[in-house]
């Protein structure tokens, strides 16, 4: 995650949430998935690849400065079929 301040973590989570409860099931509201910004971030669900394949999700085929090894970067209206949400809404 690259916010480093709990307001703008917890900012950028209740945006992130509300995207999810008004889009359905979507990387938003994937468990799999972690936060860069309110729009991107990578899910954990898939295997480390390579800097260039992580960011092919995004569209990005040249990248002016290398990216690191890790996990594939999606934008948030992302959907694919390993979708999963365990966390209890009514109780938050």
């Amino acid at each position: 995650m690259f916010l480093d301040r709990p307001d703008d973590i917890e900012r950028t989570q209740r945006a992130v949430d509300a995207y999810y409860h008004k889009h359905g099931p979507c990387c938003a509201g994937c468990d799999h998935w972690g936060f860069f910004n309110s729009v991107v971030g990578e899910c954990t669900r898939t295997a480390p690849v390579s800097g260039e394949e992580r960011m092919k999700m995004l569209g990005m085929r040249s990248l002016s400065q290398p990216a690191e090894p890790g996990h594939i970067v999606t934008r948030r209206d992302h959907v694919c079929g390993e979708f999963v949400d365990t966390h209890d809404w009514e109780g938050s």
